[in-house]
C-alpha cells in the first residue's frame, strides 16, 4: 500500500483487481492475487455475521493505511450489532528492536488483550476522511487531513507524514528512500542485501522491505546515479533461493550521484518517473508533485 494505484471514486471490489495486477507485475499472472483480494473482502462482507471482531495492527505506514481502508468500509457498513475493536502497537518490551505484532509468540500476543480499545465513532470518521485524503489527486488534501485532531488514531500522523516524503524532494529531485539509499552507496555499503537492510535501520518505523528496495537501487542505476557490477542490475528470484550472483553484485556512485548528494545538482531530469502515491500519479510527463521538507508543503514542478 505503500507505492501503486489508489486512484479516487473506485470501490473496494473494484480496487481488488487493479492492486492485485500492480501487485504481480507486469509480467506476472495475477489469478492468485486477485483470489487473495476476493477473499479479503468475503472477510469484511462477513462482519456483521459476528459479535465482535478485533482489529490487530502495528504502527507503520501499511498497517496504518490497512486501518483506514478497513474503519473507512466499516463506517458504511450495517454494524450495528457488531462491537468493533483494535489492539495497536508500537512498541513491546521484550522485543527492544520491535518492528511488527509478527515477530511476537503466541503468548506474547495475548498479554496484548488489555490493552484492546472499542472502535469509536470518531475513528470511523476520521478513517473515511483519511482514507478519501489517501486516494486524492491532489496530496495538499493529506495535510488538511493531518490537521485534524488524531489523537484516537496515535500512529497515524507520523506514518501519513513518512508517506509524504515518499514525493520527489523539491531540492533534490528524490523521495526519502532514494537519497537513503544513494547516501548508503556512498558511505561505500554496496551489496544489494546490505543496502535494504541498512536502510530499513534508517526508518523509525518499518517500511519498504526488500524487493521495493532493490527497485530503488535498479532506478538508481538506470538514472546514472549509481552503477552496479556486473552490469546490468539483477533482482534475485521469487521462487527459489537467492543465487549467488546476487549476492555479488557490488554497487557504487557515478561523479553524476556524487554530485547529488552534494547539492551540486538534482536529479529530476535524470530518474524517470511512473507511478502512483495512493491517488496521486507520479509521472515525469506532467507537472510532477513535490514534497518540501523544510517548509513541510506539496507543491508542483512543472517539467
Amino acid at each position: 500500500m505503500h507505492h501503486g494505484p489508489f486512484p479516487k471514486g473506485l470501490s473496494l471490489s473494484e480496487l481488488g483487481p487493479l492492486r492485485a495486477e500492480y501487485l504481480a507485475g507486469p509480467d506476472a499472472d495475477a489469478t492468485d492475487a486477485k483470489r487473495d483480494f476476493q477473499l479479503r473482502d468475503r472477510h469484511l462482507e462477513a462482519v456483521a455475521n459476528y459479535d465482535k471482531v478485533t482489529l490487530w495492527f502495528e504502527h507503520d505506514l501499511l498497517d496504518q493505511l490497512q486501518i483506514l481502508q478497513i474503519l473507512d468500509w466499516c463506517s458504511r457498513a450495517p454494524l450495528e450489532d457488531t462491537q468493533l475493536a483494535m489492539i495497536c502497537i508500537d512498541r513491546y518490551a521484550e522485543k527492544p528492536d520491535f518492528r511488527g505484532i509478527g515477530q511476537l509468540d503466541a503468548d506474547q500476543m495475548a498479554s496484548l488483550v488489555p490493552l484492546e480499545q472499542p472502535v469509536t465513532e470518531t475513528m470511523l470518521a476520521l478513517a473515511a476522511v483519511g482514507w478519501a485524503a489517501f486516494r486524492s489527486n491532489d496530496p495538499r488534501d493529506l495535510l488538511t487531513f493531518l490537521d485534524s485532531d488524531l489523537r484516537e488514531l496515535p500512529f497515524l500522523a507520523d506514518a501519513l507524514r513518512r508517506h509524504c516524503e515518499e514525493f520527489p524532494n523539491a531540492a533534490t529531485g528524490l523521495t526519502r528512500t532514494e537519497m537513503q539509499v544513494l547516501s548508503l552507496i556512498g558511505e561505500r555499503v554496496c551489496s544489494p542485501r546490505d543496502l535494504f537492510l541498512k536502510n530499513m535501520d534508517m526508518e523509525t518505523a518499518l517500511f519498504i522491505g526488500d524487493w521495493p528496495t532493490y527497485q530503488v537501487i535498479d532506478a538508481l542505476c538506470a538514472a546514472g546515479l549509481a552503477m552496479c557490477e556486473p552490469s546490468p542490475f539483477r533482482f534475485p528470484s521469487f521462487t527459489s533461493e537467492v543465487p549467488p550472483a546476487f549476492d555479488a553484485q557490488r554497487v557504487s556512485l557515478t561523479d553524476v550521484g556524487r554530485q547529488v548528494l552534494s547539492g551540486e545538482r538534482d536529479a529530476f531530469d535524470l530518474v524517470r518517473r511512473d507511478g502512483w502515491l495512493g491517488g496521486v500519479e507520479i509521472t515525469s510527463s506532467d507537472a510532477l508533485w513535490t514534497w518540501n521538507k523544510d517548509v513541510a508543503q506539496f507543491a508542483r514542478r512543472t517539467l
